[in-house]
């Protein structure tokens, strides 16, 4: 773990929230995030050092805490590193979409219908619905006033609708994989009972 997000994520998370348990809700438009990454992407993202600056670099999650993703489309798309780092990347994904792993990942496909309210955004992390951190600086910024974490609130809540989860993310994020590339969860997804984001 470096110097940038999580590290501080980190140690925002904990003691536990007043209001119940600790919960972290990213929005990733760009990349694919820490909590997310393989070694060959992060070492990949390492090579970029304004990557590394605006906070993309941080690498694992505060063990034992719900963590809900929305990834753009995009973010899975962007080359980093060679091919096959990639299509581990994309097959380590896929497996998120099925294991209970406490990380919920959803996708905003590149044609989704959007509100104004569901565009593209920066970067961001919510923290116990009580701070933001945006990872967009060698110093991330840290929120804390209630109106903007409420603001922010909102928007993960509206990119969220428009996202899809389980099987058909699944699916959808599979076909991203070089033809080549195994699939690695056409066992583990058989009997689950997956929904999208909108319907949920």
């Amino acid at each position: 773990m470096t110097g940038n997000g999580f590290d501080l994520l980190a140690a925002r998370v904990w003691p536990r929230s007043p209001q119940g348990t600790p919960s972290i809700q990213i929005y990733a438009p760009t990349l694919i995030p820490g909590p997310l990454q393989v070694y060959g992407y992060r070492e990949a993202v390492h090579a970029y050092p304004l990557a590394c600056e605006c906070g993309h670099d941080e690498s694992e999650r505060p063990k034992g805490i719900p963590v809900t993703i929305v990834l753009e489309e995009s973010a899975l798309r962007h080359q980093v590193g060679g091919n096959d780092v990639m299509a581990a990347q994309l097959s380590h994904v896929l497996g998120f979409f099925a294991a209970e792993s406490g990380i919920s990942v959803a996708v905003i496909p590149l044609h989704a219908a959007r509100t104004t309210r569901q565009l593209p955004r920066e970067p961001f992390v919510i923290i116990n619905s009580r701070e933001v951190l945006l990872p967009i600086a060698p110093v991330p910024v840290l929120l804390r006033d209630h109106d903007y974490v409420s603001r922010y609130s909102r928007t993960f809540d509206h990119l969220h609708q428009v996202a899809i989860t389980g099987a058909t993310a699944y699916e959808y994020v599979a076909r991203l994989l070089p033809p080549s590339t195994p699939d690695p969860l056409d066992d583990a997804l058989e009997g689950k009972d997956l929904t999208c984001a909108v319907t949920a």
